[in-house]
Parts: C-alpha cells; sequence; structure tokens
C-alpha cells in the first residue's frame, strides 16, 4: 500500500541550490535506514500543489519536504486545499534544506540529514494549529504553518529574494539593509481582545515561533493551542530599530514597552498604505490587509520527540 511509503517533494533550487547537490545523500540515508520512498522534483515555481495532488490520487499518505520553508508552505497548502482525503489521514516531514529554515526551529528538526531522516523513521507526530488568510484586497486566500505578518518582515522578505545567493546569512543581510530604509506603517487591529489602531514597524501573527531567519517575534508561543501569537510593534524609530536589532533574533524585543502581544482565535489588520507587503512563512502572498484566522490542530506533522 503506498499509503506507508513516504513521498519526498525535492526542491533542487532550495538553499542556493543545495537541495541537488545533497540529493543523494538524502536518498541513500533513506535506504540506510530502511525507510520506503518514492519522490518527485519540483520543477517550477509552486509545483508542490500539482505534485502533492497526483501523490494523493495515487494512494500516498506520507509526505516529506526536502527545501525550505517556501517548499513546506506549499505543500501545506496543497494539503490543505485538497478534498480527496481528510487532513487527519495525512502526515508531513521536513529535511531542511531552505535559506532560513525558520519552521523547523520551533520543533528543533536539526539540518544533519542523517539525524533529520532518523526522525522521520521514529515518525513521532503532533498536531499542529494552521493559520487562514484572506486577502482584503482579492479573493486569494492562503494557508500558513508558521508565521505571517506585514509590514517590516514582508519588506526584508521581499528584499531577501534578491539576496538568497547568499545562503542562510541573507535573511541578517536583508534585516539590516531594510532597516534603513523601511518607515512605519499606521494598521488598524481588530479582534475580539484588542481593537485599535497605530504606527506600526509590523505585525506579525504568529503560529510558531521564528520567522525572516531566526527573528522571534512572537510571544509564549503554543502550536496546538487554537490560538494566534500577535505581536505589534510600534513607533520604531531607525535609532530604536539599530540598538534593539538583536533582541528581533533572541526574543526579548516582545518585552519591549513598544511592542504589543496578544492572543486571538481571530484578527482583522487594515491599513490604507500602497505596497505594504504580506508574507506567509516567508512568501510574498500580496499587498494590503487581511484577516487570519485559525484552524486549530488542523494537520499532522512528524517532528522530535
Amino acid at each position: 500500500m503506498r499509503k506507508d511509503i513516504w513521498f519526498l517533494i525535492v526542491n533542487p533550487t532550495s538553499g542556493s541550490f543545495s537541495g541537488k547537490r545533497k540529493w543523494r545523500k538524502i536518498a541513500t540515508e533513506f535506504e540506510a535506514q530502511e525507510l520506503l520512498f518514492d519522490f518527485e522534483f519540483t520543477t517550477k515555481p509552486q509545483h508542490e500543489y500539482e505534485l502533492v495532488i497526483e501523490a494523493l490520487e495515487k494512494g500516498y499518505r506520507k509526505f516529506v519536504s526536502v527545501g525550505g520553508d517556501g517548499t513546506l508552505h506549499h505543500i501545506v497548502n496543497g494539503l490543505m486545499e485538497q478534498k480527496l482525503v481528510p487532513q487527519q489521514e495525512l502526515k508531513v516531514a521536513v529535511i531542511p534544506l531552505g535559506t532560513g529554515n525558520d519552521w523547523v526551529k520551533t520543533y528543533k528538526i536539526p539540518k544533519n540529514i542523517k539525524k533529520a531522516v532518523a526522525i522521520i523513521k521514529a515518525e513521532y507526530s503532533v498536531l499542529q494549529d494552521i493559520g487562514h488568510i484572506s486577502l482584503l484586497n482579492s479573493e486569494k486566500k492562503v494557508f500558513f504553518n508558521n508565521v505571517a505578518g506585514l509590514g517590516f518582515d514582508g519588506y526584508v522578505v521581499k528584499r531577501n529574494e534578491r539576496l538568497k545567493f547568499l545562503g542562510a546569512v541573507s535573511f541578517l543581510v536583508s534585516t539590516v539593509l531594510s532597516l534603513a530604509s523601511y518607515k512605519s506603517t499606521e494598521f488598524s487591529i481588530k479582534a475580539i481582545e484588542k481593537q485599535f489602531t497605530t504606527k506600526s514597524l509590523l505585525t506579525i501573527v504568529g503560529v510558531c515561533q521564528f520567522s525572516g531567519g531566526g527573528m522571534q517575534l512572537t510571544k509564549d508561543v503554543h502550536p496546538a493551542d487554537g490560538l494566534f501569537d500577535v505581536s505589534v510593534a510600534k513607533h520604531f524609530t531607525l535609532w530604536k530599530l539599530l540598538v534593539n536589532v538583536v533582541r528581533l533574533f533572541n526574543g526579548s524585543i516582545t518585552n519591549h514597552p513598544l511592542v504589543e502581544t496578544f492572543k486571538t482565535n481571530e484578527v482583522t489588520i487594515e491599513t490604507s498604505a500602497p505596497n505594504v507587503f504580506i508574507q506567509a512563512d516567508g512568501e510574498l502572498i500580496g499587498t494590503g490587509g487581511f484577516t487570519a484566522n485559525i484552524l486549530p490542530k488542523a494537520l499532522v506533522f512528524v517532528v522530535l520527540k
């Protein structure tokens, strides 16, 4: 039965094209650990959607994302959008090869291929919440498994598109370059728990903990509590940003007096400013504002026990 065989979706361009170089080692490790698997390489943008549907139709139920956060994002969206199989019957694992590898940091999944495959073999699984975004200026809807937001972090993702060739350091370089040019934008945040309008550097809606190549912008994260962790960074000047850049990465930024945090299962963020970039799992998905609601324990992931 193919439902017992892992189906690997491999992005050969992940991590400055390291996916293609590392593929033979990954396949060899699956064989060495006696894991049954089939695979396909992505050959075009968002090819993951097609590969997911084709694999489900053939009977596969266990998937491995071999790539970065974008590869996982597209696989998750394919699995959440499809109507062929109940999501609870599916499993998703990850071998991280990308630039940021942010989702795996929450679960401490290592970049070491042998150890990552061992986690898949152990098959310890958790049900995780999934976020669902509806853009306000279009009919586009997107699922996300990690962190979404708009403002500075979207700007960083946009700038990083041209710097991915630098590898893992690209997000840090993009962050530093963006500090000098990004200006705070007025956002209106509406949730049952909070409603306010403020000039903001960024507003983050998190299921998990890390984004932007390791930035920790969410507080008290629990990926299966049925609640987003929302962080709103207000009124940051360039000087305040430079002084606090380390705190973006060590998580203490959420304790800064200019950062407001709260939990909710649905939030709408509006802005009248043009070209405010929205990112979900490190992928640019549009501009403007959005409504996000959470789908509790919607998908099964294989993680480190």
